[in-house]
């Protein structure tokens, strides 16, 4: 009598069994189902009930493809039971209402959810279901979700973006709240509406609006005798001196970038700033600084050339 294989449930012919027919067997119940197994589609409506993936023996079920998308408009929350045998699938949560999807086993009453909208790969072990890495995980955003092409209409919006990195290529409004990690390039008009947070470098080609405030973080310089400027950690920073200090020449510096530098006396007083060569002043003199313990001037700057900054100050502003 034939058997089956317990996570595929292939037929396993009994020695002599189907005489005659047994080529037809195997090309229906075994090789037409490992191709099921590996590359077979299948659509799984939900709606508001528990659905339980169908199992066969030898012949074709639900719980044997290599891919299941959801279907349906969801009125309640549903759960999805998979056999409870080792296997891979990939699920495409294609639902709409505001309910969750989930897959278990019959074995635990542990739920992994299908993020709705997202595409994945999800492993049971037999009694568990484990959610692998989709495109949302990833940080794009509803932009996982998109067609990518060569075309402008194909590119991720910014509305859509969780940005990593954006070219901003076409007039672009952004009306809710962004955090950029990574270099931000804006070549076309660009608007603003929401909170950006920017943790990396701007840079513009055409005009960029934003309609609340804008602020930059100050970077804490530590004391030492000499301190040199990493202009891409930011453009506002801060420093109290603690002894007679060099500013060296700023690394990375960018043209056109603007700033501040917050020079700080300590408790003592009387400390003194020299400057690289890159520093240049009026009349090509530096300023004089304060004194007094805990006095702080203000020097403003701008990135004329790589190896030239201009300077001007404020001072006594304590």
């Amino acid at each position: 009598m034939a058997t089956f294989t317990s996570r595929i449930r292939l037929e396993k012919q009994a020695n002599g069994e189907n005489s005659g027919t047994w080529g037809t067997v195997l090309n229906q119940n075994v090789i037409d189902l490992v191709d099921e197994a590996i590359a077979g589609y299948t659509i799984v409506s939900c709606s508001a009930t528990a659905v339980e993936l169908t199992t066969n023996n030898g012949s074709s079920d639900q719980a044997r493809s290599a891919v299941l998308e959801l279907q349906g408009t969801l009125t309640s929350s549903v759960d999805i039971t998979i056999p409870s045998v080792s296997k891979i699938y990939y699920v495409k949560n294609n639902t709409s209402g505001s309910y969750p999807i989930t897959l278990k086993t019959a074995a635990t009453t542990a739920k992994t959810t299908v993020a709705q909208g997202g595409t994945a790969p999800f492993i049971c072990d037999a009694v568990n279901v484990i959610a692998g890495q989709d495109a949302v995980g990833l940080g794009l955003g509803t932009a996982a979700t998109l067609n990518f092409g060569t075309a402008d209409a194909n590119l991720i919006p910014v509305s859509s973006a969780d940005a990593r990195y954006v070219p901003i290529s076409t007039s672009s409004t952004i009306s809710s709240n962004k955090t950029f990690s990574k270099t931000v390039t804006f070549t076309s008009t660009t608007t603003h509406s929401g909170t950006a947070v920017f943790n990396a470098q701007i840079s513009a080609t055409s005009s960029a609006t934003f309609s609340g405030a804008v602020g930059t973080p100050i970077v804490s310089l530590s004391a030492a005798t000499s301190v040199a400027l990493d202009l891409s950690s930011g453009n506002d920073f801060g420093i109290t001196l603690a002894n007679a200090t060099t500013l060296l020449n700023p690394t990375n510096a960018k043209i056109g970038q603007t700033g501040t530098i917050a020079v700080k006396q300590d408790g003592t007083g009387s400390r003194t700033l020299s400057y690289g060569d890159a520093y240049n002043f009026a009349s090509g003199t530096a300023p004089t600084l304060s004194t007094a313990a805990a006095a702080t001037d203000i020097l403003i700057y701008k990135v004329r050339e790589v190896s030239s900054v201009d300077v001007a100050s404020i001072l006594n502003v304590s």
